[in-house]
């Protein structure tokens, strides 16, 4: 499920009542005062990763849902990767970087490559008007 740039107020409200469970029963099952709940979902107020976490569970989140609610709240979530779904060569090589039975030498050779792409990219979209290629015509 991909919830990028979703706020996180009415992500949780959706995913509260696609469990049929009142702000007030969650607030209840997760250890908050029953208007936390409802400042959250009119974003009035922002949560900490604990209280997202404890929403989550009280909710009886899949891990994925967990992640995407704590990336609404602006936190990382625990699989970093959940983040690189979209691009699935990435979470490749993240696991490759993070794989200890992989030699060190080739995991900072991928960080070599990867540094020198990033770096030709940034270069691609600089703009134009720097190396005098654009102007306007009198």
């Amino acid at each position: 499920m991909g919830y990028a740039g979703a706020d996180f107020g009415g992500l949780l409200k959706v995913m509260r009542e696609a469990r049929r469970i009142s702000q007030s029963k969650l607030a209840e099952r997760a250890d908050f005062d029953h208007s936390y709940v409802s400042r959250l979902e009119s974003g009035a107020r922002m949560p900490t990763r604990d209280a997202v976490e404890r929403l989550a569970s009280a909710l009886t989140m899949a891990q994925a849902e967990e992640d995407g609610l704590l990336a609404a709240a602006g936190f990382l979530p625990r699989d970093v990767s959940s983040l690189l779904s979209g691009e699935p060569v990435l979470g490749e090589v993240l696991d490759l970087l993070q794989n200890d039975s992989v030699p060190a030498e080739y995991r900072d050779n991928i960080r070599q490559v990867l540094r020198l792409l990033t770096e030709q990219a940034r270069f691609a979209v600089r703009p134009r008007d720097q190396d005098g290629l654009t102007g306007v015509a009198a």
